[in-house]
């Protein structure tokens, strides 16, 4: 299966604009004489909403709750969306929005062999192409046989561009290659046919649904070896071969991800959680970093979750954690919070993933622990020595079934 064209996301893979919108939203809030403030984690929740009438309507609404709907605050909706979109154009030309680690670099290193780029955006023609300009210059366009651009992002937005991808392509679409920035284009993608690398989103919190066709990175830098690169440091022609190759190897593998291990399909992380039970470690947010030690020798974990008041998964923190801390704060570490050291943005799985994906996963993150997630509730706790260990057990039981095979034809 030959990898034949690349297809990136523009709004999320090759780039973040969901930083400007977000401040294209709080110059339009605060024109209106709004009180309005929302981090990164808050916007991009509202992003399930879908479009941006959708966004602006709940903000809105939740700003002026207990007030009756009139057609007076339909109409103020509608102008502030507008104005919205006209701020967030004005400001991809203005505010330095840089290219997503790693992103660049494929793009010039796909172009040299000869692969053809196809670029998909949700944002409207014009902002596609002044975020193209800002990213890579005046040429920037010529550098993508085909740009497919929205000019709206409603329902189902995103499956009609990747079905006009796959359209205007005219190739079957296992032989490209989609780089996605959040769940939700990644599903779409795949609805198409189209295998996908799904690169984190800083406004996607939640990693993307595991499945046999995705994989899922920081960003592309993490799929060249290991190093004490900076991601955002410009790769060299070498450093580009790498990553194409390593793009080219998940292409092979339908990335499908450690695919030579020959993981059996039957297993699930649910087998594992039937052997080593559902109990987890946790610890308060509050808590010192001495109290954390103190825990962590205790119960011979190397891992504890922090959850709320309400058992919703709050962070994560290792003993990584803890050997960066020492590092970097010194004897101040002991009385320092957990909160100031854990990991909001914490990759999970469910019970009916497949181990093999999550082996996937847990090499591409460099993580060693993931937390299994119903319903927004922690049913359990998965190390890495607990996915080799139940692939071992298999492994195992598939040579003693071999043993007694031979013997038995003697």
């Amino acid at each position: 299966m030959t990898l034949q064209a690349i297809i990136i996301r523009a709004d999320g893979a090759l780039a973040e604009t969901e930083e400007v919108r977000r401040r294209a939203f709080a110059q339009v809030f605060s024109e209106a004489g709004f009180d309005w403030s929302c981090d990164r984690e808050g916007f991009a929740l509202t992003a399930k909403l879908g479009s941006g009438v959708a966004r602006m309507t709940h903000y809105v609404r939740t700003i002026l709750r207990g007030k009756p709907e009139t057609e007076d605050i339909s109409l103020l909706i509608q102008a502030m969306h507008r104005r919205a979109s006209k701020v967030f154009g004005e400001m991809l030309s203005t505010v330095a929005v840089e290219p997503r680690p790693g992103v660049r670099d494929l793009i010039i290193a796909a172009r040299g062999d000869g692969l053809r780029l196809v670029l998909v955006s949700l944002l409207e023609p014009r902002d596609t192409e002044c975020l193209l300009t800002a990213l890579l210059g005046d040429r920037g366009r010529c550098l993508f046989d085909l740009v497919i651009s929205g000019d709206k992002s409603g329902k189902g937005e995103c499956e009609r561009l990747y079905a006009e991808a796959r359209s205007a392509l005219g190739i079957d679409p296992t032989h490209s290659l989609v780089i996605e920035g959040g769940r939700r284009g990644a599903s779409a993608a795949q609805a198409s046919g189209f295998p996908v690398i799904t690169t984190r989103s800083a406004f996607c919190r939640e990693s993307p649904a595991f499945s046999k066709d995705s994989v899922f990175v920081d960003d592309l830098t993490s799929l060249l070896p290991a190093g004490d690169r900076n991601p955002y440091d410009p790769l060299t022609a070498e450093d580009r071969a790498d990553l194409l190759a390593a793009i080219n190897r998940l292409h092979v593998s339908n990335c499908s991800g450690l695919t030579g291990l020959n993981w059996s399909d039957e297993m699930k992380v649910s087998d594992i959680l039937k052997t080593k039970g559902s109990a987890v470690k946790t610890i308060e947010a509050n808590a010192t970093m001495r109290a954390l030690a103190h825990n962590f020798r205790k119960e011979q974990v190397g891992a504890m979750l922090v959850l709320d008041d309400r058992g919703g998964l709050q962070g994560i923190i290792s003993e990584r954690d803890l050997a960066r801390g020492i590092d970097e704060f010194g004897m101040d570490l002991a009385q320092m919070r957990v909160a100031n050291l854990m990991t909001r943005s914490v990759v999970t799985c469910a019970p009916e993933d497949r181990v093999a994906t999550v082996a996937s996963v847990m090499t591409q993150q460099r993580i060693r622990h993931l937390p299994v997630v119903v319903d927004g509730k922690v049913v359990g706790l998965i190390s890495i020595g607990d996915v080799l260990k139940h692939r071992l057990d298999e492994v195992q039981l598939e040579a003693s079934v071999l043993r007694d095979v031979a013997r038995s034809r003697r």
